[in-house]
């Protein structure tokens, strides 16, 4: 839960320092005024880094060079400080008053899921962020997967300067070590995937009211080429050796891994209108908090903005009744608060980067 937020010339915040609920907060105002800029300060305090630019620099305010984000947060019941100061392309973290060196052992005690525009769209249209977005709560929940993927990425790296030498030699000692790894990490890929099939049916009939399956479904590079064991991998690595030398780089692997939706068996980004891609992946958004709480015992903070936008009422209705019963500290950006949700949780009014309780 946050429980407090300070900005100092963050984006378009010059000073803010707000108090919110452990329920829902609903954040309104009319467009260009902020609300996602408050959304992705929170975002950056649970993941250390932007949901929308990799460079520090722009979350800044215009013609300042120093901004500062604090906050005060706590998980099962411990209190935390957090204070994070953005110089230029510079990030300093504290944590309690100490530096934070290391952003993969930070990620793993704090974690927030988001629904936003942006993220929608870069996850519909680059298989890397849908990768990324599984890998991230596998990071969580299974304490091996982490080191299987800093070990793949290390193989990789080696392995790529010396495919764009051409030395076949050494290249074999690579393909032996990668071919270990891999299965680990498509057997943590597969165990996910249904995890997330046990309840991600149930969630989006939930919220549509519509009786249409939704499934998850996992597409890993090799499976199709070999029988996933290490000496099948092996083996097809060497035959696709002298094809990844032309090319200078690793072209199998589970970089190379991607993932879809169907409902009713139609595909998400051929067959979904875009309602139904939204409303299917914070349906999926959803499941990951299930099996998060369900395994780790604490509740994600869920970050939702623009929420409301192309969704009919009743899916909003739905949405906003299923929200309430999980249980979660949630933050909602839209342009106005629906009149039946006015007494639910907390409102804060957004306008030119000022911030107001409603």
């Amino acid at each position: 839960m946050i429980h407090s937020l300070k900005l100092n010339d963050f984006r378009n915040y010059e000073n803010i320092d707000v108090e919110f609920n452990s329920g829902i907060n609903f954040i309104y105002g009319k467009n260009g005024q902020g609300k996602t800029n408050l959304i992705e300060s929170l975002y950056l305090v649970t993941h250390l880094k932007s949901f929308r630019t990799s460079k520090v620099s722009d979350l800044t305010l215009y013609s300042k060079k120093i901004s500062s984000v604090q906050t005060d947060l706590s998980k099962q019941n411990v209190r935390h400080d957090i204070r994070i100061t953005l110089h230029e392309n510079l990030k300093k973290v504290l944590h309690n008053q100490k530096i934070v060196n290391y952003t993969s052992e930070y990620i793993k005690n704090f974690l927030s899921l988001l629904f936003s525009p942006d993220q929608l769209v870069a996850y519909k249209e680059f298989p890397l962020e849908r990768r990324n977005f599984i890998d991230r709560i596998l990071f969580l929940i299974d304490k091996k997967y982490f080191q299987r993927i800093k070990e793949f990425n290390r193989i990789k790296k080696q392995k790529n300067v010396l495919l764009r030498n051409g030395k076949k030699g050494d290249i074999f000692v690579w393909n032996q070590l990668m071919a270990v790894v891999i299965p680990e990490i498509i057997e943590s890929r597969e165990l996910i995937v249904e995890k997330i099939n046990e309840v991600l049916e149930k969630i989006f009939k939930a919220l549509t009211g519509r009786d249409a399956c939704l499934k998850f479904f996992y597409g890993n590079d090799l499976n199709s080429k070999t029988d996933l064991s290490p000496d099948s991998i092996l083996k097809y690595l060497a035959e696709k050796m002298d094809q990844e030398i032309g090319n200078g780089y690793c072209l199998f692997g589970p970089h190379k891994d991607n993932f879809w939706m169907t409902l009713d068996g139609k595909k998400d980004r051929q067959a979904f209108s875009q309602g139904e891609y939204r409303i299917a992946y914070l349906s999926l958004q959803l499941a990951m908090n299930k099996i998060i709480s369900g395994m780790l015992g604490f509740k994600p903070i869920l970050l939702l903005d623009d929420i409301f936008s192309e969704l009919d009422e009743t899916v909003c209705e739905n949405t906003i009744a299923y929200i309430t019963r999980s249980d979660n500290q949630v933050f909602m950006t839209s342009t106005a608060i629906p009149e039946k949700f006015m007494d639910i949780g907390d409102s804060f009014c957004i306008s030119n980067g000022g911030l107001s309780t409603a």
